[in-house]
């Protein structure tokens, strides 16, 4: 009787679904969307915050983006790496290898976040009658979204350009060329820095800010070979007058001080020192994580060290460079459990103040721009506009911080960098940004500029002892992104980069 009324309920449903196919067009009113939801400057203010969020989870700076960064740089080895990440260090990664994929997809979730917020803009909210909330927070997301782009565009070439939230497959676009997406990032970051503060108080901290904007722009500026328009923005951070050098370098790498004045922009992370496990980590979709999964496997001690400092990087800095110190463990170095008995990977790891062995999570925010390498990339667009002086005044700026000083560090011209031709000042360009950005996700963009340039010359050669030009040169696109896309190859730019 049971399974008799089930079939006619089945075939009573069907007769319904032919006959009222116009009524079941309707859209349900109760139902919420992205473009019913935000109602208030706060409401919108949660979906830029959900950006956020995600920009902080395992596919991007909680764990995935700082693997693909620092595995395609030249400053680490690794030890024990034989899952995706092997590949990507030995250059033997396809179109599925998993952490690839999972950064991709983690900057188009981002995308899609910080779209939805730019194009639901609320009206006549009674609490923000001046529009100040709403303004800021559009400005945010706009700088979230360019901050993606660049990442995609610098790592991938041409990628698909969305600028509004995609519901279904009608939203799928082709790749649009590297330089259409550069300069979309531009018109973002543009806009942004007309509205963003100058900085926020301390429950908004972690938030984009007009610096962050203008240096982000100068990045991008600087990949484009558009080196006056890079030094006009990195510039108006210097002028601004709001960062400075802190005295010591470990400063930029721990928890208790975070925020300091020579942070730009930083990934929040929340204190979590003795948990063994992370906190608040939807690892399977990539969207949040509390705590960092990467630097934990940095670090011999509390995490389970699978990377290494490189020889090269170890070799390269001079001898009164207390930066190695900040960088890397020597054995016979002090941590936080007593003497070191092997080598580890230092920076934005918690051995200097916790000697808890095991696979420790970690709080510690990440810095994705720093005041010292708005300097050190002004060198170098000094350098290339022509000011040889200009330049060698922003490197020795760095080398003045407290600490370095009290060293006794050599301010350039030095024997080894003598600094007398543009070349020359390049090279200690490219001394100075290695050693004094070793593991913070930069040298791999470097490198790409430089080999872009013919620059690698003067590093020795190319770096990337696997690099091939018809394979290496750019990230291939997922074969998931390729299976779900059908109109990615469609506009003149192949679905596929060379070599994959």
């Amino acid at each position: 009787m049971k399974k008799y009324s089930l079939i006619l309920g089945f075939i009573s449903a069907l007769t319904l679904l032919s006959s009222c196919e116009k009524q079941l067009d309707k859209v349900n009113p109760n139902a919420v969307t992205s473009e019913n939801y935000f109602k208030t400057s706060k409401e919108l203010e949660k979906g830029v915050n959900a950006a956020y969020t995600t920009l902080n989870g395992s596919y991007l700076v909680g764990n995935c983006y700082i693997w693909l960064h620092d595995l395609r740089s030249d400053d680490f080895v690794g030890t024990t790496l034989a899952d995706d990440r092997g590949e990507i260090l030995r250059g033997t990664h396809g179109v599925n290898n998993s952490y690839i994929e999972r950064v991709w997809k983690g900057f188009y979730i981002v995308i899609h976040r910080a779209n939805v917020v730019i194009n639901n803009t609320v009206e006549n909210d009674p609490d923000d009658s001046g529009n100040q909330l709403k303004n800021r927070v559009v400005a945010e997301a706009k700088f979230l979204r360019a901050f993606s782009y660049f990442e995609l565009a610098s790592l991938w070439g041409g990628v698909p350009l969305i600028t509004k939230p995609v519901s279904d497959f009608s939203g799928f676009v082709a790749r649009s060329t590297q330089k259409a997406i550069y300069e979309a990032a531009i018109a973002d970051l543009k806009e942004a820095a007309g509205v963003l503060p100058a900085s926020y108080g301390a429950a908004d901290n972690g938030r984009a800010t007009q610096g962050a904007a203008n240096a982000l722009l100068g990045r991008i500026y600087m990949q484009m070979n558009d080196y006056a328009n890079a030094k006009m923005y990195l510039e108006k951070v210097r002028t601004s007058n709001l960062y400075s050098l802190v005295g010591n370098s470990n400063e930029n790498f721990q928890e208790e001080t975070e925020f300091n004045k020579e942070s730009v922009f930083e990934v929040v992370f929340s204190p979590n020192p003795s948990a063994a496990e992370d906190e608040g980590d939807d690892y399977a979709q990539g969207l949040y994580r509390e705590s960092t999964n990467g630097t934990r496997q940095y670090d011999m001690n509390t995490g389970n060290g699978v990377v290494l400092p490189a020889p090269g990087l170890k070799a390269g800095f001079e001898k009164d460079d207390i930066r190695k110190k900040t960088a890397i463990y020597e054995v016979g170095d002090t941590w936080a459990g007593g003497l070191m008995t092997q080598e580890s990977w230092k920076k934005y790891t918690l051995s200097y103040k916790n000697a808890m062995p095991g696979n420790v999570a970690s709080g510690i925010n990440r810095r994705l721009i720093r005041y010292a390498e708005v300097l050190l990339m002004l060198a170098e667009c000094e350098n290339e506009t022509g000011n040889l002086p200009g330049a060698i005044a922003r490197l020795n700026e760095v080398r003045s911080r407290a600490d370095l000083k009290a060293a006794k560090l050599s301010l350039y011209p030095t024997a080894a960098f003598p600094c007398n031709t543009p070349d020359e000042v390049l090279k200690a360009v490219m001394h100075e940004k290695k050693v004094e950005l070793a593991g913070e996700q930069v040298r791999n963009r470097d490198i790409i500029r430089w080999r872009a340039a013919g620059k690698l010359a003067l590093l020795g050669g190319e770096p990337i002892s696997y690099f091939q030009a018809s394979k290496h040169g750019l990230l291939p696109i997922p074969q998931s992104e390729i299976d779900r896309n059908i109109a990615l190859g469609s506009a003149g730019v192949p679905a596929q980069n060379p070599g994959y």
